[in-house]
């Protein structure tokens, strides 16, 4: 085997991956986000609507966190890698100058208790009170998140190297309530035909998904120039 043939694939910009990930606050261990259902089920965060798999990331086009994005190139198949992202890179600092004292007066028309903790909708914008106390109440309007540092872990579950996977994972991306193996796909450059099953017919978002699997097929797999779409009724 020739040194070339022995080396494995690794993340590079562009590269097409599959990935798991978990995102927990540093300070808390409190979970933002995760790919996989154990971590949600250990945090009692799990959600039955939502489907817990690697996610698709096309390394360099803002799928996550660049931060993340950045620090999982180089890595092989299967390899993992635990990691902080400082909040600069992450939701950004807290702002002093968001957070305002605000008369309990001027809330008395909200149809909702008033608390610490409680989330309030004030003028098209969204807080969290800190403080209540004489007659007044601390609101921070600045992103949950900002001025947190995050820790990641993050595995590479596999790097799509064919074009007919990349596809196919780009489909699925963008219409997961069906199985992918619904779907039919035929690559003959310059057109990429997908036969859209029966069951996805009728999804509300079905045009947006449409549009946006077109622009990441042509982008994903060279000289495509059309995306065809076959929908049969019987």
């Amino acid at each position: 085997m020739s040194e070339e043939a022995g080396k494995k694939d690794v993340v590079e910009a562009n590269s097409y991956v599959l990935l798991d990930y978990t995102l927990r606050v540093k300070d808390t261990g409190e979970l933002v986000d995760t790919t996989e259902e154990a971590e949600a089920k250990k945090s009692d965060a799990y959600d039955a609507s939502k489907i817990y798999e690697p996610r698709l990331v096309v390394v360099g086009k803002g799928t996550l966190l660049k931060a993340i994005e950045d620090e999982i190139i180089g890595l092989k198949e299967s390899e993992s890698k635990t990691f902080e992202i400082a909040p600069e890179k992450a939701f950004g600092p807290r702002d002093p100058s968001k957070v305002k004292t605000i008369p309990t007066r001027k809330l008395k028309d909200l149809d909702q208790p008033i608390r610490v903790g409680s989330i309030l909708n004030i003028d098209g914008r969204t807080g969290v009170v800190r403080a209540i106390g004489s007659g007044r109440v601390q609101i921070d309007f600045n992103p949950y998140l900002a001025g947190k540092t995050l820790i990641c872990q993050a595995t590479v579950r596999s790097i799509l190297k064919d074009d007919g996977e990349k596809v196919k994972h780009i489909v699925h991306s963008r219409i997961s309530e069906v199985p992918i193996e619904k779907f039919e796909i035929e690559l003959s450059p310059p057109i990429a035909r997908i036969k859209i099953p029966q069951e996805a017919h009728f999804l509300p978002t079905l045009q947006v998904a449409k549009r946006a699997i077109a622009r990441e097929v042509k982008e994903a797999v060279n000289g495509v120039e059309k995306v065809v779409y076959v929908e049969e009724f019987s």
